[in-house]
């Protein structure tokens, strides 16, 4: 079944998702301006090396023929003709050799334009050189040895000068380096907005709402949309301020109606899914971290708590926990899983009850490098026998399939399974290769929750996933605040206490050691 819709998604027509790559550019905007200074900087720097400053000195002859009494009077054909010819002339290298001579130089450093004016007896003379005073030296000499040359080849001819040569204040070629400058960030950043387009229309990841069901092989269970953390800037920029995350959840007043809808609806699907599939316990796992997980898995078991009075919510995360951070709530140390699960506590006020939450929560602060082979042991697999007679739902929030194999054991321990998708992150083989690892374990796959959609442009590029590294920013080595304090003992009242659980003969005995030990 797998390789059929692989190879179905691989033979359609590649079309087009503009707005996932216009998305995609508006988050990686960095890179684009990024790309675009490197260009500018570049140029800049080639400008500066190869960059020669020329500087130019100009004067304007007047050319008339021997006997006419003024230039004025002159007849303007001849005239054009012999200023034709004589620009000729200063361009030489006759006129050349005499000026080396002059000056004492081995070479001519210098070029030397002589142009006649459209219709006219004049002309200009130009001459080009390194420094400003060597292009005036040349100019000069040109003027007072010119008639050295035209003395013998044009005997008829008369040079006047109208406009005196001087030193040059500015380059003839000034560096537009401005206008380089501009073009080569232009261009820097028109290659990176091409190439970053290129790689989001072929990166093969999960683009849009269509793309789940023709590239994975598993069904659209729900499509949970983007929801903003923060409503305003003001509270962004006092989260940043006081180092503290905000979670997204449905008891929030401050979360969309749409995103509260949303979970409802999820759990209407679910509670029905669950009682035809007769399981209780629902796994939520992910192929990578950053996908928002553990917000689906705690949003799930705060809307099957509005609806039923026995529900559990198990972080099965010892490696980074999330939920404790999500729910804001303090664990104390005899309530840690994974002390219970490495045999250093009992089983005995395991359970916590959050009576703001109407919920049951197992969870830990701990961290545990080793929690593959915790979570394989006999323990795990006791409490959720425990827990599954007891509770109505349990809801275990698990790591990600793609870090660690604790996903997979705590598979085969659950009833009913979902993965969490979220738009443009995992790769399309490796979401595929973790269904095939779900479909073939003790659970059953009721299909992918396609999480943190967005639809379009501006919708905003922060996740509102959370857990340690999976969105919520803390990953490795972060610390802990202060969480709000709930009636933690209190749920005794309601008849689920831990005492009143039903306990395998193993767990009674751990508990009484541990009793004899303290």
């Amino acid at each position: 079944m797998g390789d059929t819709v692989r190879e179905r998604a691989q033979s359609e027509e590649q079309r087009i998702d503009l707005i996932s790559i216009l998305r995609d550019l508006l988050r990686d905007w960095w890179m684009i301006v990024t790309a675009g200074l490197a260009g500018a900087m570049l140029a800049y720097l080639f400008l500066a090396v190869v960059y020669t400053p020329r500087y130019t000195s100009s004067a304007t002859l007047i050319v008339s023929a021997k006997g006419a009494t003024n230039a004025a009077v002159s007849d303007l054909s001849v005239t054009s003709s012999l200023a034709e010819n004589f620009s000729t002339v200063l361009d030489s290298a006759i006129l050349k050799k005499k000026v080396q001579e002059e000056l004492g130089l081995d070479s001519f450093p210098g070029q030397v334009e002589a142009a006649v004016i459209p219709e006219t007896n004049m002309l200009t003379l130009r001459v080009t050189a390194g420094s400003p005073q060597t292009a005036f030296e040349l100019i000069r000499s040109i003027l007072n040895n010119y008639s050295e040359i035209t003395d013998y080849a044009m005997d008829n001819v008369v040079l006047g000068v109208l406009d005196a040569p001087a030193v040059p204040m500015s380059a003839s070629n000034p560096m537009q380096k401005d206008a380089v400058v501009k073009k080569a960030f232009l261009v820097g950043a028109a290659l990176m907005t091409a190439l970053l387009a290129l790689l989001s229309h072929f990166r093969d990841n999960v683009k849009n709402e269509k793309e789940v069901e023709q590239k994975l092989d598993t069904k659209l269970f729900a499509s949970v949309y983007h929801e903003k953390k923060y409503k305003s800037l003001r509270q962004a920029l006092r989260a940043r301020v006081d180092r503290r995350k905000k979670s997204v959840t449905i008891l929030d007043p401050t979360t969309s109606f749409s995103f509260v809808e949303t979970f409802k609806k999820i759990r209407t699907k679910l509670i029905y899914r669950a009682q035809k599939e007769q399981g209780r316990v629902i796994l939520v796992t992910s192929v990578m971290e950053n996908e928002g997980k553990s917000t689906v898995a705690v949003n799930l078991a705060l809307a099957l708590a509005q609806k039923s009075s026995r529900v559990l919510l198990l972080d099965g995360d010892l490696r980074r926990p999330a939920v404790h951070k999500i729910l804001e709530m303090e664990i104390r140390p005899n309530q840690e899983v994974g002390s219970y699960l490495t045999g250093k506590r009992g089983f005995n006020q395991l359970l916590t009850w959050d009576e703001k939450r109407k919920l049951f929560v197992i969870g830990g602060r701990k961290r545990y490098a080793n929690s593959t082979e915790i979570i394989s042991g006999e323990r795990t697999k006791r409490l959720l026998e425990v827990t599954r007679r007891a509770m109505d739902y349990v809801v275990i929030d698990s790591p990600p399939m793609a870090l660690m194999a604790d996903a997979e054991v705590l598979a085969e321990y659950a009833d009913l399974s979902l993965l969490v998708v979220k738009q443009g992150v995992a790769r399309t083989r490796d979401i595929n290769d973790a269904i095939d690892v779900l479909e073939n374990s003790g659970s059953k796959l009721l299909g992918c929750i396609y999480n943190d959609v967005r639809t379009g442009v501006f919708s905003g590029r922060k996740s509102w996933g959370y857990g340690y590294g999976y969105g919520y920013g803390y990953r490795y080595g972060y610390g802990y605040g202060r969480y709000h304090r709930y009636g933690y003992g209190a749920y005794g009242r309601y008849g689920y206490g831990t005492a009143d659980l039903p306990e395998t003969g193993a767990d009674a005995a751990d508990d009484r050691q541990r009793e004899e030990q303290d």
